[in-house]
């Protein structure tokens, strides 16, 4: 008999935080219980200088510090700036509607659950990328949608350790489709 007569559960251990990263891992890429709820996808991660500013790149405009949209930068794919793509595993949830005190509140973009070891910053994209019949990534990989991150907030544990990463981001428009009309990039 339990020394607490309030514990329901007497043999349970309830001393012992549950682990967020196990189950968070168990999530994405599965278990031999549980079915992987993870898609592939690609981090955008913008460079930076040794000053942490982004680093331009020579295809902005001097005048209006805008990319070279009509001919496409080869460098830049049109960002603008210098980055490099990683490989992520990330869970999605598009719901945009939140309850707060009884009212439905919604709230721009869409919610993306990253690992605990991705580093995120508000300048970064989550690139999705197109599936086959099977649902494995296309290969060669053919990048479908962009997602601004607007905010990455960590979540942590009570005893202060990083669990996961909650990312609020925007689908970006594709420049080149304004009024239902095709640019010469997508022609």
């Amino acid at each position: 008999m339990s020394s607490n007569p309030y514990n329901l559960y007497p043999s349970a251990n309830f001393n012992k935080e549950l682990d967020l990263r196990n189950e968070f891992y168990r999530l994405l890429y599965g278990a031999t219980d549980e079915v992987a709820k993870g898609r592939e996808g690609l981090l955008r991660m913008m460079r930076r200088d040794s000053n942490s500013n982004l680093v331009r790149c020579p295809c902005r405009d001097r005048n209006t510090t805008e990319p070279d949209r009509d001919y496409y930068c080869r460098n830049c794919l049109g960002m603008g700036y210098f980055w490099d793509e990683v490989k992520i595993v990330y869970y999605r949830d598009d719901s945009s509607f939140i309850k707060i005190a009884g009212e439905n509140k919604e709230y721009e973009g869409d919610m993306f659950y990253l690992e605990y070891d991705v580093t995120v910053t508000s300048d970064d994209y989550i690139v999705t990328v197109k599936l086959d019949v099977e649902g494995d990534v296309q290969i060669p990989v053919e990048r479908d949608k962009y997602f601004r991150i607007i905010s990455a907030d960590p979540f942590r544990s009570d005893t202060g350790r990083i669990e996961f990463f909650a990312i609020r981001a925007i689908e970006e428009r594709k420049w080149s489709t304004w009024y239902d009309k095709q640019n010469r990039q997508y022609n």
